[in-house]
């Protein structure tokens, strides 16, 4: 019955407050998609798949099948190198700094630095990639996400050209890596996620609204029922008084009093004429 009473409670004060409740909803909402909005930079991700495979001299179904196991194994090294100052320290460099690429025609280019070392250094640039695979899969992707969409794909195609490049001197056992697909420019941030942001803070301004209406509920000793008096005071009922108007002062009392037996009067003496 104890459970019955506080529900019912409950849903008084909830009742009660039920502005309160929804305004603060409203206002919370309205914070946090204006926060997520226009004060949170958003982030763009880039990723980039690379392949895992070694040259199969081998025709025998085994050990084809144990040579693809240990390309597997191998992405657990590859994920810890790529992320290591010698791949990060020449990334840097190819993108900061004026150098020269071999083309696949054997010509070499001059390729133009395209950012600068406060934007792009091996400091940051650690913070801003991530590796991921799927289970017992040879291919592994660089995930890179910054607050410009464009370096997000230069550094993630960066990386793992470098890494292609770097990996066989660093290994003498490593497998053949190719780059499945290179990143592009992605123009739709993958952070923050306003819509859910701004549900998120609408439901807390629901929780802080009652929170508040119930500890004011919880203050408030204003006697609001007869229950009040009885399970919470511990007072006994002897009656209900009911509604009694501003009481008047006597000699008003009196004096309307006089007034109408005045007026009574003269109505008597007009009907007796």
């Amino acid at each position: 019955m104890d459970n019955v009473i506080d529900l019912s409670h409950l849903w008084q004060v909830v009742r009660r407050n039920l502005g309160l409740i929804l305004a603060m909803g409203v206002i919370f909402a309205v914070v946090g998609f204006t926060v997520s909005k226009f004060v949170i930079h958003p982030e763009y991700s880039s990723s980039t798949a690379v392949l895992v495979n070694r040259k199969q001299n081998d025709n025998n179904a085994g050990a084809q099948f144990q040579n693809q196991q240990a390309d597997v194994q191998l992405i657990s090294t590859y994920k810890d190198i790529i992320t290591r100052p010698v791949i990060l320290n020449q990334v840097v460099d190819d993108l900061t700094e004026k150098h020269t690429e071999k083309q696949s025609d054997g010509t070499k280019k001059t390729v133009p630095a395209k950012y600068t070392k406060s934007e792009v250094n091996a400091n940051n640039l650690s913070d801003m990639i991530s590796i991921s695979n799927q289970q017992n899969s040879q291919v592994f992707s660089v995930n890179v996400k910054t607050e410009d969409p464009d370096l997000s794909k230069d550094v993630a195609n960066e990386v793992a050209k470098v890494f292609q490049k770097k990996v066989g001197n660093i290994m003498s056992s490593a497998s053949d890596v190719s780059i499945v697909s290179k990143a592009v420019a992605n123009s739709k941030p993958v952070s923050p996620k306003v819509p859910l942001i701004t549900l998120i803070s609408f439901f807390v301004g629901l929780l802080f609204g009652f929170a508040w209406a119930w500890v004011r509920d919880l203050t408030d000793r204003t006697v609001k029922s007869i229950s009040f008096l009885t399970d919470d005071l511990g007072l006994t009922n002897l009656g209900v008084v009911g509604y009694i108007g501003k009481m008047r002062s006597i000699d008003e009392a009196i004096s309307r009093q006089n007034n109408g037996k005045t007026s009574e009067q003269r109505s008597d003496r007009n009907r007796r004429i």
